[in-house]
């Protein structure tokens, strides 16, 4: 037995005093959620990760997201029946976790508490990031009998001249007035340049107080880990644009400050022996995995996938600038870079926040997140000399986490660091 392994029922995340003050942002999102779907002069639309979460607000739409209620059901060990129910009615197992998650969601029609999710008025969409959104999104528009949006975004890949990143840019500019067209036609609501710029400065302010927790978490020992981050991003997915988000990242950057002052780690044992970082979405229905790695003295300090969700917006622009730049984050933010991109960018992560080394979780559901996954591996051994981890499971699935053999790899991923650590 490691020592590690002996003291692990010594170690716990310190959790923040404002954590709890989650439930603000979460009860005004849920509540929301039920009533306004109802209400015949609001409007909702389900919408997705990628989508530029801005412009419904700015139109005055109220958004309901799939993806997120998906979390909420695996987070309450509802996904694995809503996946096999979804099988039951034809759907793969090869498909996205969360696409079957909603149409067992829906099917079901389980409760909002438990993952459940409303008819939306119309849907709006992109396939940024997820290649399954066309196509998910497209069947559920055909049974609720509502309108439906996809953007169509190019692919920026490795070797895209900046000519070329333009046009792709045009071509988004276009799909933005062919939306406004569509919400003019059905619902008869027009974008304003004064509603978007107060939306995006709302929107902006929510990033910047993310990225200076992020900064925050470049201290040793580090005040903050994925442990509480993965559910801390929550208004980064769904409130951008509305205040009471702001509100409670203010009370949590004002309590890692605090932290930092005092010299104060996010572990109760105050040791802080690995600092790691996690690429790829959580497992849902097993966030104790964060909490797990406390066991070892191991902090995940840093998450490309939490950090992607909180670009920075621009202000004062005129709205035609104004969507230029949102059409630039859509294609290009650290969650979809190219293979080539993301190689340096993570070489920067490791090297800006002391990283002993990288899980990546090879999602069997998210295959544009999982692509190229061996050779970011080799290239981050190769150039920052830390080990890397990969683990082959699911975000939303439970069958694919095998908890005895993922225990060994991790223990296994631990002994490589410390012996990587006592060679240098």
């Amino acid at each position: 037995m490691t020592q590690n392994t002996a003291n692990k029922t010594q170690i716990r995340i310190n959790t923040l005093p404002h954590a709890k003050d989650l439930k603000d942002p979460m009860m005004y999102y849920f509540l929301r959620s039920i009533i306004y779907p109802k209400l015949p002069w609001k409007k909702t639309a389900w919408t997705g990760a990628g989508f530029p979460i801005e412009l419904l607000w700015a139109y005055d739409v109220f958004p309901l997201h799939p993806e997120n209620m998906a979390t909420v059901a695996a987070a309450r060990k509802q996904s694995q029946r809503l996946i096999e129910h979804a099988e039951g009615m034809g759907y793969s197992r090869d498909l996205c976790s969360y696409c079957k998650t909603n149409f067992g969601a829906v099917d079901t029609r389980i409760k909002t508490s438990l993952g459940g999710i409303a008819k939306p008025d119309f849907i709006a969409i992109t396939n940024t990031i997820c290649d399954t959104h066309w196509k998910w999104f497209q069947i559920q528009a055909r049974h609720f009998k509502v309108p439906a949006y996809v953007f169509d975004c190019p692919s920026y890949v490795s070797g895209t001249s900046d000519e070329t990143l333009e046009g792709y840019i045009d071509y988004l500019v276009e799909q933005f007035f062919d939306f406004s067209v569509f919400m003019e036609k059905h619902f008869g609501k027009k974008l304003t340049e004064k509603k978007m710029r107060r939306v995006l400065e709302k929107s902006d302010r929510l990033c910047e107080l993310w990225q200076e927790i992020y900064e925050l978490r470049k201290a040793i020992p580090a005040p903050y880990s994925s442990a509480e981050t993965s559910a801390s991003f929550f208004p980064l997915v769904i409130l951008c644009g509305v205040d009471v988000g702001i509100k409670f990242f203010e009370k949590i950057l004002a309590d890692l400050k605090a932290r930092v002052a005092r010299g104060e780690g996010t572990l109760t044992s105050g040791r802080e022996k690995y600092r790691l970082l996690f690429e790829g979405i959580p497992f849902w229905y097993k966030m104790k995995f964060m909490y797990e790695l406390a066991a070892y003295e191991a902090v995940v300090v840093y998450e490309p996938y939490t950090y992607s969700f909180g670009p920075r917006k621009p202000l004062n622009l005129s709205l035609d600038e104004t969507l230029r730049h949102v059409a630039r984050m859509m294609l290009d933010v650290p969650y979809s870079y190219n293979l080539e991109k993301r190689i340096e960018y993570f070489k920067r992560c490791v090297a800006d926040y002391k990283i002993d080394g990288v899980i990546l979780h090879e999602n069997m559901s998210c295959r544009p997140s999982s692509s190229g996954m061996m050779d970011l591996k080799e290239a981050i051994q190769r150039d920052c000399g830390i080990p890397v981890l990969i683990l082959q499971c699911d975000m939303n699935d439970p069958r694919a986490y095998a908890e005895g053999p993922i225990k060994t790899r991790i223990e296994g991923f631990i002994e490589l660091m410390e012996a990587n650590r006592k060679s240098n």
